[in-house]
């Protein structure tokens, strides 16, 4: 048997496109690592940046996965413009949440004036710095605007945004570029103190799905602004996007709209369980990296045994694609999913992924 590689350098070889020993395991949570590090709740896992980044490395080691630090701000993107948003100290709640957007009405986006990120985006910077500087990591940094999961709930309801889109979808053009230009602006901050090749930028976009937004407003909305940030953001010298297509974008992919949105040479594209893996890496995985997509809740519900045999059926699929794959979850692991179901996932890798 091969000797076993350290879980970072299997994650860097496989985003430089160099031989892995064998499918690095990537859960994403995140979250889970605060409660294997004994926090009851993910208040203080979001709201203190040495909180993060430490549990998420501690989490690394015990599990024997291949994830680097997975950063996400404390106001979640909302709270930068004046969104009420409460943070997860209760023990129900996994992520935080944005209570009431900041604009109710059209008028008050038309007076909304954009926040300055270095006066707003404190927490998150710091994250990166002591990920980067204080643990030597190249984390994944959340940069989220220009499209609907950025910008709705965050700015504006996504019920006053969905009605929008029908009603007056010149609103929904301005309130996505608005949160382009946001993002754009924190990540030139951010280049500017960290460089290009210390981080990676990532987005989630599971509102701008097909089961809450059609093809065609996607296209027509959020393709150019999302196509605006993610460029922006290439041509400042970042070398990818990590992207995760959130929920069923499979309307999406066929109208050509995915393949618009700029990755970077070999960016990394992670579809939900809607679209199956191997429909993954048949469209884009000559050109990028292909995330895993095992079902969520089966993760944090079904037995251990179901967890690793539902890990080889996706590894099976995406082992070969030919730019390179990982194994994660369809949407991040549950926070309190059974260790010993993460645990599976990286049974499987060894026992199932080897190349």
């Amino acid at each position: 048997m091969k000797e076993e590689r350290g879980s970072m350098e299997r994650w860097n070889k496989l985003l430089r496109g160099e031989e892995v020993d064998r499918v690095p395991v990537v859960p994403l949570g995140p979250g889970y690592e605060a409660i294997a590090c004994g926090y009851e709740n993910l208040g203080d896992f979001f709201a203190k940046p040495e909180v993060m980044v430490k549990c998420q490395v501690l989490a690394r080691e015990l599990y024997g996965v291949d994830q680097p630090p997975f950063l996400i701000p404390d106001n979640y993107w909302g709270g930068q413009w004046g969104s009420e948003v409460e943070l997860p100290y209760r023990k129900s709640m996994s992520a935080p949440s944005v209570k009431k957007s900041v604009v109710t009405s059209p008028e008050e986006l038309e007076e909304l004036e954009m926040p300055d990120p270095r006066e707003e985006m404190q927490n998150l910077h710091e994250k990166v710095r002591i990920a980067i500087e204080e643990y030597d990591e190249r984390p994944l940094v959340q940069i989220a605007g220009g499209s609907v999961s950025g910008t709705a709930p965050m700015l504006v309801s996504i019920e006053d945004f969905m009605k929008w889109t029908r009603t007056n979808p010149d609103l929904c053009r301005k309130a996505l570029e608005m949160t382009a230009d946001f993002a754009i602006e924190t990540v030139e901050w951010f280049v500017e103190d960290f460089g290009t090749d210390n981080w990676i930028p990532w987005d989630a976009l599971p509102t701008d799905a097909n089961v809450l937004i059609s093809a065609e407003n996607f296209g027509d909305l959020v393709v150019p602004s999302l196509k605006r940030l993610h460029q922006e953001v290439l041509d400042m010298g970042l070398p990818m996007w990590f992207t995760h297509w959130c929920s069923d974008h499979n309307k999406n992919i066929e109208a050509g709209h995915i393949d618009e949105i700029p990755h970077g040479e070999r960016g990394i594209i992670w579809f939900g369980p809607e679209v199956d893996v191997e429909r993954s890496v048949e469209l884009f995985g000559d050109e990028h990296i292909i995330g895993g997509n095992v079902d969520p809740p089966s993760v944090q519900n079904k037995s251990y045994e179901e967890v690793l045999e539902l890990s080889k059926e996706n590894i099976e699929k995406g082992k070969d694609s030919p730019t390179g794959y990982f194994l994660t979850v369809g949407c991040g692991i549950p926070p309190f999913a059974p260790p010993m179901n993460i645990y599976a996932m990286v049974k499987a890798s060894k026992k199932y992924g080897r190349y």
